[in-house]
């Protein structure tokens, strides 16, 4: 499967995937396309022509050529092979400070150590220079500082330039895939099999993914992006108990503001009754400031009452005597004929006379024993006849008597009626008197109202001590309300603390489950190309087990990955079911099983388009410490099968003497070197020797 396919199919699944927010989508797609991309190495090739070697462990001193691609490089035991190998590496990487194999790698006799790599990158050569002094008491120093020399002559002197790492890696094409966060040394390891080192790239964290890398697998890339995100997501202490805080901040405001809004309330209650009883004092305090005047307005109102109580005396006893009189006249008036029924009257005088009084007994005759008198002419009280003489005298001195009465009522009813509008009058005057006192009464009430002195200061005595205790309560109420507010105001700041964490804790764990999706979908089309590269390096390994005839191997049928997560695999060989795990194998199956291994993922590699520049397969002691002779042979037809298949790198190899055995066989494709012929052990000085390196990297 292609990268684009690889992508295409990516892009497509997160515009599809239902736990992918669309406002993720894009940014999705970005990360995609960011990290998504095949690593673009330099094309040029970078091969190793000489080593020069001083105070490196076991060498003294080392000086050794290549002239063809393959070399094995053959010595007693002691002699620097391996020393060799791994001061090749430092060279180009420097120390590792935890790499066990060179805790101390200065040669016991020597002060400090220098090597001097020569290499060639297409048609230009380089020299790079790395030395280092110290120890482990006191530190190293100096192996991170190469010097890169272009086209080096021995003749001249050159100027002495301090280089970089990163000035190595541009060198030898490793920068692309160091910004891919991959160390050195591990990338090393791939093209390095080195003894005591046999595990280091098998069993290294990375080598799952520094695979699927170089084979342009870059979903691993994407995802280590992703996870890196994620890792972002992970919510603060802070963050994970936002929500919580939060809800309880928030209640714990509202009730802070209710309390707040009781308490004004209760002050502005209390600051009205204030403003009541202010204004209550100052009206009392103008009156008790105005005395003087208020006691003549009291005096002259009280002369004023005296003369209403007075008039309206005299106006009562004017109004009993009006009664009195008009009493008086209704009683003449209704003794006395009205003149308008007065020529009734005559007329029946005409008719009848009727004496007023009996001429026999001289009783007086009601009006109403009129009738009985006239018609029976008899006396109603006495009964006695009257004669017809006597009648008529009588009513004749009863007529005389009664005009003269008429006539003194008259006079009488004339007095009383001039008494009546002259008492009237009087009346009417004093009730007008009587108006304008209560209307002078009135004026002096609007004015000012009577005056309690002593009971006006009790009154203002009291009001400044309520208004000063209501100062004192509002003071105090002053003073609850603003230290609520103080705290709603740190509540306030605080829920707004929260609310950001709780707004940010919500982000990012919609952001994380979203970025959790998209990590399963990656993981899931990585799973998926990393199948069809596990079918590839199967394929290759199955067909490089055909190699392996005669040992331990010669029954291995084929190769299964454990897992898809990994390129841990397992040999299976043939009716054995008790074969030991690949980390579980020692000396020369160890060998054959990472030959195998590292030699198919290099063969798979050169199909690529692109691949390191260095390409440089390094392999200590293949045979092991000692001969393996169950296995020594097929370990001979695989390092014969190694330039074959990996026709495009430089294969160096160390091996003890005794290991060359069947040097006929592998002179068939490597040139075969002894150390010794390339060891200077007549080194006398320790100085002289560390000063000849800085001779030559000065020159």
């Amino acid at each position: 499967m292609s990268e684009e396919e690889i992508k295409s199919k990516v892009q497509e699944a997160i515009q599809e995937d239902q736990d992918i927010d669309e406002k993720y989508e894009a940014e999705f797609l970005e990360i995609l396309e960011n990290r998504y991309s095949r690593l673009t190495f330099d094309e040029s090739s970078v091969s190793l022509s000489r080593m020069h070697i001083e105070g490196y462990r076991a060498i003294q001193k080392l000086d050794i050529s290549f002239t063809d691609p393959n070399t094995v490089v053959h010595g007693k035991n002691s002699k620097g092979k391996s020393s060799f190998i791994e001061a090749t590496r430092f060279n180009l990487f420097g120390r590792k400070d935890d790499d066990p194999l060179v805790t101390d790698p200065i040669r016991e006799d020597f002060e400090r150590l220098g090597t001097n790599g020569y290499w060639s990158k297409d048609d230009t050569d380089y020299r790079v220079y790395r030395g280092m002094e110290g120890g482990p008491g006191v530190g190293y120093s100096g192996q991170n500082e190469p010097n890169i020399i272009e086209n080096p002559d021995e003749n001249k002197t050159s100027k002495v330039q301090r280089h970089t790492q990163g000035d190595i890696r541009e060198f030898i094409g490793y920068t692309p895939i160091y910004q891919q966060d991959f160390d050195d040394f591990d990338v090393f390891s791939l093209f390095s099999v080195i003894t005591g080192e046999l595990r280091k790239f098998y069993s290294c964290d990375d080598a799952t993914d520094l695979i699927d890398v170089l084979f342009g697998i870059t979903l691993t890339n994407v995802e280590r992006g992703v996870e890196n995100q994620i890792e972002e997501c992970r919510l603060s202490e802070e963050e994970q108990e936002a929500k919580a805080h939060l809800r309880g901040r928030e209640q714990r405001a509202v009730s802070i503001s209710k309390d707040i809004r009781s308490l004004i309330d209760e002050q502005e209650e209390i600051e009205s009754e204030i403003v009541e009883k202010i204004e209550e004092k100052e009206e009392l305090s103008r009156l008790l400031e105005n005395k003087e005047d208020i006691s003549e307005t009291l005096t002259e109102k009280i002369d004023i009452q005296d003369e209403i109580s007075d008039l309206q005396n005299r106006k009562q006893e004017k109004d009993d005597e009006f009664g009195s009189i008009k009493q008086e006249i209704s009683k003449l008036e209704s003794d006395a004929v009205t003149e308008e029924i007065a020529p009734a009257l005559e007329e029946m005088k005409q008719m009848v006379a009727l004496p007023n009084r009996c001429p026999v007994c001289t009783n007086d005759i009601d009006p109403s024993e009129h009738r009985q008198f006239h018609e029976e002419g008899d006396c109603p009280l006495c009964g006695k006849d009257v004669d017809d003489d006597r009648y008529e005298s009588v009513s004749e001195v009863d007529e005389e008597g009664e005009i003269l009465e008429q006539e003194k009522r008259q006079e009488e009813l004339n007095e009383l009626e001039e008494k009546k509008r002259r008492v009237r009058g009087e009346i009417e005057f004093l009730a007008e008197r009587i108006e304008e006192k209560k209307e002078q009464l009135e004026e002096l009430e609007e004015e000012q109202s009577e005056s309690k002195f002593r009971e006006y200061k009790q009154r203002k005595s009291t009001l400044e001590e309520k208004i000063g205790s209501l100062k004192e309560q509002s003071r105090k109420l002053e003073l609850r309300i603003e230290t609520k507010r103080e705290m709603l105001h740190d509540l306030a700041l605080e829920v707004r603390r929260l609310t950001r964490l709780n707004e940010q804790r919500v982000h990012k764990e919609e952001r994380r489950a979203a970025l959790k999706s998209f990590q399963d979908l990656l993981v899931e089309e990585r799973i998926e190309a990393r199948r069809e590269l596990q079918t590839r390096l199967k394929r290759r390994m199955e067909s490089l087990l055909d190699v392996f005839s005669r040992g331990t191997f010669k029954e291995a049928d084929y190769v299964t990955f454990r897992d898809r997560d990994s390129y841990r695999y397992t040999v299976h060989v043939a009716n054995d079911k008790s074969k030991p795990e690949l980390l579980e194998q020692t000396n020369a199956e160890l060998t054959l099983s990472m030959l195998l291994f590292h030699t198919s993922v290099l063969a798979e590699l050169q199909r690529e388009e692109t691949m390191l520049p260095l390409k440089l397969l390094m392999i200590d002691s293949p045979y092991g410490n000692g001969q393996d002779g169950e296995n020594a042979e097929d370990i001979t037809d695989f390092l014969l099968e190694i330039p074959e298949v990996l026709d495009e790198y430089q294969i160096i190899i160390s091996m003890a003497d005794s290991s060359v055995a069947d040097q006929v066989r592998l002179e068939q494709k490597y040139d075969i070197e002894s150390i010794d012929d390339y060891l200077d052990d007549e080194v006398s000085g320790r100085q002289m020797t560390l000063g000849d390196i800085d001779d030559e990297t000065e020159q």
